[in-house]
């Protein structure tokens, strides 16, 4: 029994290993969907998040984004990043009214092709309350009521770039964290 008691165990801490495998670190394929995104502000902030899956740690989000600004900054030809603001919040993954994408197509022609979403995450404003069809007929609104798409965690930073040993940022209430920019990864096979 307490063999078997082991064995139990050692399959469940296996079990849970495997789930909290780290997702792929990657850009967004469009606005809404989960990866980095960066965005130049006016006044030459940049706003970088990372969007993650279900499922995804808060961590590895905030790592995620936090590598796409130090990313971004190489980019930039630049030595750091200050990171002026962070923001971790739950957002709508996809758009709330996006049915052939959830359904398939035997809910109508084509998978939700051409639906997106604001960078943010939110859902779009899209005035269309049905797409695909019912049995013949639209889709009744109360029945896309209840669906609520699910919500998973992005992480967003407001980082202003720079280079050399002086950094001042006026208008600021307190001395933001700088760190440096990465080179960026090569790029084909290593030798």
């Amino acid at each position: 029994m307490k063999r078997f008691s082991l064995v139990v165990a050692a399959c469940v801490a296996v079990v849970a290993v495997s789930g909290a495998e780290a997702k792929d670190y990657k850009a967004a394929e469009k606005p809404g969907a989960s990866g980095y995104f960066n965005v130049l502000e006016d006044g030459g902030f940049w706003t970088v998040g990372y969007t993650g899956e279900a499922g995804q740690s808060n961590r590895e989000i905030a790592e995620y984004a936090m590598k796409r600004a130090a990313d971004l900054a190489a980019e930039q030809h630049q030595e750091w990043f200050a990171v002026l603001t962070t923001t971790n919040r739950m957002v709508q993954a996809g758009v709330a009214d996006d049915l052939q994408m959830r359904a398939g197509n035997f809910m109508g022609s084509g998978a939700g092709a051409g639906t997106s979403a604001p960078v943010s995450g939110a859902p779009s404003t899209n005035s269309q309350n049905n797409t695909g069809t019912f049995g013949g007929e639209a889709v009744p609104n109360n029945v896309l009521e209840r669906w609520q798409p699910r919500r998973v965690r992005q992480t967003i930073l407001v980082v202003e770039l720079g280079s050399g040993d002086k950094a001042s940022f006026p208008g600021l209430d307190h001395q933001p964290e700088i760190f440096p920019a990465t080179s960026p990864a090569p790029v084909g096979p290593s030798k």
